[in-house]
């Protein structure tokens, strides 16, 4: 059966793949309106809120950490903010493969972000974001799906059973792949732009999944994608709008509706869907923001009341950056002697806003629940 989205070919043992067309599609836009008009006031309530951050990155990173870790689960891929602070601060310290995973999502949006003001989006920066999120992951997790580079064989989405006869959805073989990644490519950077930039990600959106050009990797690609298209297209201020949170409890909607939309053409229901997930990340954002900056106006004034320094109030600051620290780190960013270092944790300590992990040492680590909590999505510990 056709389908007003693209069109099936022959491929790989006597199935068929879905070539998806060229974007933009015909849009409803009269049935988009009140949707739309409601999503870019969440986005420009966000914005505002972004505007008034005195140190946004305090509270991007925990944002960042909290996607890294959802958008890894939606795959698969599980572990927990507490991990991921451990991989964080210590580099070379051994590490299960799901954390490094997810260690490799913060690095591969950082990536894209960094590129974004070198190049447009583009093959070069999917790819290159593609090979940081799969680079030194295990075979069988990634190693062995070509980091960086666009699938060479045929893919598909399994069915259960992982065989292509009862895929549920097989997209376009490699040559077409390519051809459509390329259409794809010409598109996002085209100078004409009728389209709204928000309707323009879904769109995009849907088609970089529905192309699934790698081997693995497709969704977290597309997801790092969203933001960077947004800030690039001039509505989004800063990144502070992930998606991964708000589609995480509706992961069958999700894929079903866009499974939809190749099957039978349904861009407004997909469109629709990916308007409301975008309003209830903003309204998720803007409630983790209050709750951030809350936490650290309380750290602030703990320390003050017991008659901490500014030095307390940095190190307190720096937790949300990465909520475990160690003494030799502390005493290496603010430039003091171990002593002082080792005076300063304990400090906090005392305050309870850091505790030590216990069975790990050389050097101890401190972690900041309250800050961990959050970037998991639970209720800080008090």
């Amino acid at each position: 059966m056709g389908s007003p989205s693209g069109v099936l070919i022959p491929t790989i043992a006597g199935e068929m793949a879905f070539v998806p067309n060229p974007l933009p599609p015909h849009i409803d836009y009269a049935a988009l309106a009140m949707s739309l008009a409601e999503t870019m006031q969440a986005i420009g309530e966000l914005n505002a809120a972004g505007r008034s951050l005195t140190d946004p990155m305090l509270v991007i990173r925990p944002l960042q950490r909290k996607e890294a870790l959802l958008s890894s689960a939606m795959e698969g891929t599980f572990t927990t903010a507490n991990q991921l602070a451990l991989a964080e601060i210590d580099e070379d310290a051994p590490m299960d493969s799901a954390t490094l995973e997810v260690r490799n999502y913060i690095r591969a949006f950082a990536t894209a972000d960094r590129l974004r003001a070198e190049i447009p989006i583009s093959s070069r920066m999917i790819c290159e974001v593609h090979r940081v999120l799969l680079s030194q992951t295990n075979p069988g997790r990634g190693a062995t799906k070509r980091p960086g580079e666009y699938k060479d064989q045929q893919n598909f989405i399994s069915g259960g059973d992982r065989r292509i006869e009862n895929a549920r959805f097989v997209p376009p073989p490699p040559n077409e792949s390519q051809l459509t990644i390329a259409e794809l490519e010409r598109y996002i950077n085209r100078e004409d732009r009728p389209v709204p930039p928000i309707i323009d990600s879904a769109l995009i959106h849907y088609q970089l999944e529905t192309i699934h050009p790698f081997a693995d990797g497709n969704g977290r690609v597309g997801r790092i994608l969203i933001p960077i298209h947004l800030m690039n297209a001039g509505i989004l201020d800063k990144p502070l709008l992930y998606l991964s949170p708000a589609v995480e409890g509706r992961k069958s909607e999700y894929a079903d509706l866009m499974l939809d939309v190749s099957r039978s053409g349904n861009w407004t229901g997909w469109i629709e869907f990916y308007l409301d997930v975008v309003r209830d990340a903003c309204r998720s954002t803007l409630a983790t923001l209050g709750e951030l900056e809350a936490l650290r106006l309380r750290f602030r004034e703990q320390i003050s009341e017991s008659g901490g320094s500014a030095r307390y109030v940095t190190i307190a600051d720096e937790l949300f950056l990465t909520p475990i620290i160690t003494i030799p780190r502390v005493a290496e960013r603010l430039s003091i002697t171990y002593p002082a270092a080792k005076n300063a944790v304990e400090r906090l300590v005392q305050l309870k806003i850091l505790e030590e992990l216990p069975g790990l040492s050389n050097p101890k680590r401190f972690v900041c629940w309250q800050i961990s909590d959050l970037s998991e999505g639970t209720q800080p510990r008090q």
